[in-house]
C-alpha cells in the first residue's frame, strides 16, 4: 500500500520515518479508566495508529485524583462558569481538580506534541460533542470538555480529532499525515528557522488565499513560530 506521506516532500527527509507524539484519551487506548471501570478501546488504536504515531494515553479524571470506578459527572453551566458536577450527586464538584490537572498535563506534554484524540461526549475529553446542562438538569447546548477546551485554546495548531473521526483506515491515514506535517513544521522551524520552512513549503503556500499568504509572511518577519504553524495548518485543512 502506498501511504499518502510516502511521496510527500517534507522539509526533513527523516520525517517520513518519524513517529510524532500524540495524546489520546486513555480509555480509547484500552485502559479501564472510565467512570464505570470499563474501557472504550478504539480499534484503530490497536492496529494502524501505533505503527506510525507515539501514543501518550491520558485520563484527566484519573490524573485529577478521581477513583475508578467513580460517580458519573456532567458539564453544567452555572452562574459563574462551566463546571463539572455529579450527575446524581449535585454536591460533587470536580472542576478545580480537572483545571489543575489540565494545566500540569499541558506543561508536561506540550513539547512537539502534534495531535490529540479525544473520547466523545466526555465532560473532560469531549471535542465539541459534550452535552451541557443547566442547574435544573436540562440540556442547553453542546461544547467541549475541560481538557479538550484547554488544549484547543493553548495549542491551536494541534490536530484534534474525535474518536468518531478515526473509524476507517482512510481517516487514520489522513490524521497520521497531518501529524507528520505538524511534526515537520515544528522540528524544521525550530532547527532551521521559519524562513527556511516558508521557502520549502512554497508549493503549498502558493495554493492559499492572498490574505493567508500575507499573514504567513508577517509571521516569518516577526519570527512568530506558533502563530505560523496555526495559520498554515489551519489554511491547509480548509
Amino acid at each position: 500500500m502506498v501511504l499518502p506521506w510516502h511521496n510527500f516532500n517534507f522539509f526533513n527527509n527523516a520525517t517520513i520515518s518519524a513517529k510524532p507524539r500524540i495524546a489520546i484519551s486513555a480509555c480509547l487506548n484500552g485502559e479501564a479508566v472510565r467512570y464505570d471501570g470499563t474501557d472504550k478501546l478504539l480499534e484503530t488504536t490497536s492496529t494502524m495508529l501505533p505503527k506510525h504515531l507515539t501514543l501518550l494515553p491520558i485520563c484527566p479524571e484519573v490524573g485529577a485524583g478521581l477513583s475508578v470506578p467513580r460517580p458519573p459527572v456532567q458539564l453544567v453551566q452555572t452562574d459563574h462558569a462551566l463546571e463539572v458536577i455529579g450527575r446524581h450527586d449535585k454536591t460533587l464538584n470536580v472542576t478545580t481538580a480537572l483545571h489543575t490537572f489540565r494545566q500540569q498535563c499541558h506543561r508536561h506534554i506540550h513539547h512537539r506534541l502534534c495531535g490529540y484524540i479525544f473520547k466523545s461526549h466526555s465532560p473532560s475529553c469531549g471535542l465539541n460533542s459534550t452535552p451541557i446542562f443547566n442547574s435544573q438538569d436540562e440540556q442547553i447546548g453542546i461544547g467541549s470538555g475541560l481538557q479538550a477546551d484547554y488544549f484547543q485554546q493553548q495549542m491551536p495548531w494541534l490536530y484534534l480529532q474525535d474518536e468518531s473521526q478515526l473509524q476507517t483506515d482512510r481517516q487514520c491515514q489522513q490524521f497520521i499525515m497531518q501529524c507528520l506535517l505538524s511534526f515537520d513544521l515544528q522540528q524544521g522551524s525550530q532547527d532551521s528557522g521559519l524562513a527556511a520552512i516558508h521557502q520549502h513549503y512554497q508549493f503549498l503556500i502558493d495554493k492559499l488565499t492572498n490574505r493567508s499568504q500575507a499573514l504567513l509572511q508577517t509571521c516569518v518577519r516577526n519570527q512568530a513560530q506558533t502563530r505560523y504553524w496555526t495559520l498554515l495548518l489551519k489554511a491547509l485543512k480548509e
